[in-house]
């Protein structure tokens, strides 16, 4: 029996039809993954499923008595309250006690108030949730309560996002994109927790590793179709390839049959019987079938690049750190007489666990933050490029060929070549029309690779 139902679910965005007729069900317990390429519309369809957004036609159906988690791919915390406010940010009296003792734990209060307070978390039996909350803290990694959210980390930020969608225990969990920004050590404990053989889920993610891990079931959009394969991601590529050489096979029999029928009509007379006529018709399927597109273009990265010198970065006794040591609760090292030359040609990975300060070492060595000690040099030839987790910081209300041009009308390529603002986003797979749309309009991958166009034209 099914805890999730979707029949026929269509979203338009202007003039661009999402997605149309999506139907499917899931039973309990069952693990499937939605795939498909950047701005098909899958953000947007788990939008419509969780009730985030509403579609334009189709019903969403959940078994009564259901608890439905959901976590939007972007997780972004600005706020300056504590981690404990942001997970119990319920306006009810258990959430309410709950917060009340750990403030006042973390202030140390006097008796007086700190007896109300466990006095209060007595009276509503809210000992077992508070140790909810701190166990499914600790197993993310985050263990200091009173933390401001707006200083923590974008992983630390996808954790805490993540913690509070588990905290309620939901019987369907709708997840886009959960291992953004998370380390090796956190997607395993993810697995771990997903991987609850009641907790029926459904998600969004890139990550074919986690897949194979976690989900039983893909299901995949394409060229308009919503096509379901029963069982890993390995198990979907395998079975795709053979899908996809049946369909070029039957697609070069049908160009075929096409040729031949194309002579009969232009053999044929002007007045045709109802045999004629109706021959004409199949002609008119068969070319539309055999004329269809199946193709999966690629973005064309070809920009011009500058002569480097050997130098490319320099850091010499680079040092960084927040608090001071003498407050060992707050003080926070990043890095500490670090020494490194960054040379034409290298390719370098920083790993580390979320919160460790990879993107504030990275910050530190292009120049957009200031270390305690040391100094970072580049190269006098060097046009730096950055492509940060926070994204692309630009209007929501400009269209997509303004952003671009905003940089430049035209690009220029290697060996004296141009190319228009117009032309460079078709290579990067906005085609014309898509152009004139709105940056609000585009997927989470959509706006990254417009990121990556807007970065390789400085």
């Amino acid at each position: 029996m099914n805890v999730l139902s979707v029949e026929r679910l269509a979203k338009r965005y202007g003039p661009r039809q999402l997605f149309k007729d999506v139907s499917f069900g899931l039973e309990k317990g069952q693990k499937t993954a939605i795939v498909a390429r950047n701005g098909t519309g899958k953000s947007t369809l788990l939008k419509c499923i969780a009730g985030v957004e509403t579609a334009d036609e189709g019903i969403v159906t959940f078994n009564k008595g259901l608890r439905v988690g959901y976590l939007d791919q972007n997780v972004r915390m600005t706020a300056t309250h504590s981690l404990v406010d942001e997970m119990l940010d319920q306006d009810d009296p258990l959430s309410n006690a709950i917060r009340a003792y750990e403030h006042a734990v973390a202030r140390q209060a006097d008796e007086r108030d700190m007896q109300a307070a466990v006095d209060r978390m007595g009276e509503l039996h809210a000992w077992d949730h508070e140790a909810r909350v701190k166990s499914l803290l600790h197993r993310f990694g985050l263990r200091d309560m009173e933390q401001p959210v707006n200083t923590l980390s974008g992983g630390q930020q996808k954790r805490l996002a993540m913690a509070k969608v588990l905290i309620n225990a939901p019987d369907v969990l709708i997840l886009d994109e959960p291992t953004n920004h998370l380390d090796l050590n956190m997607i395993e404990q993810l697995e771990n927790e997903l991987n609850t053989p009641a907790m029926t889920l459904l998600l969004v993610t890139h990550d074919r590793y986690f897949l194979d891990s976690v989900c039983d079931e893909i299901i995949e959009m394409e060229f308009g179709a919503f096509t379901r394969f029963k069982g890993n991601y390995s198990y979907y590529v395998e079975k795709k390839a053979l899908l996809d050489e049946v369909r070029d096979a039957t697609q070069q029999h049908l160009r075929g049959l096409m040729r031949s029928e194309l002579e009969w009509v232009r053999k044929m007379p002007r007045a045709r019987g109802t045999k004629s006529k109706s021959r004409l018709d199949k002609f008119d399927e068969i070319k539309a079938q055999a004329t269809r597109r199946f193709d999966r273009d690629e973005v064309k990265i070809d920009v011009k690049t500058e002569r480097l010198g050997g130098k490319v970065i320099e850091a010499r006794n680079l040092t960084k750190a927040f608090g001071t040591p003498e407050k060992p609760e707050t003080y926070r090292p990043i890095v500490s007489h670090f020494s490194y030359s960054l040379k034409r040609g290298d390719r370098i990975g920083i790993v580390g666990p979320n919160g460790i300060g990879k993107s504030t070492f990275i910050e530190l060595l292009v120049g957009r933050m200031k270390p305690d000690q040391g100094t970072v040099s580049i190269g006098d030839t060097v046009i730096l490029g950055t492509f940060d987790q926070q994204g692309l910081p630009i209007s929501e209300d400009k269209r997509i060929i303004e952003v671009v041009r905003d940089i430049a009308e035209v690009i220029p390529l290697n060996k004296g070549r141009t190319l228009t603002a117009s032309a460079l986003l078709e290579r990067f797979l906005f085609d014309k029309e898509k152009q004139y749309q709105y940056v609000s309009t585009l997927s989470g991958g959509e706006r990254r690779r417009l990121y990556l166009c807007t970065v390789l034209m400085c």
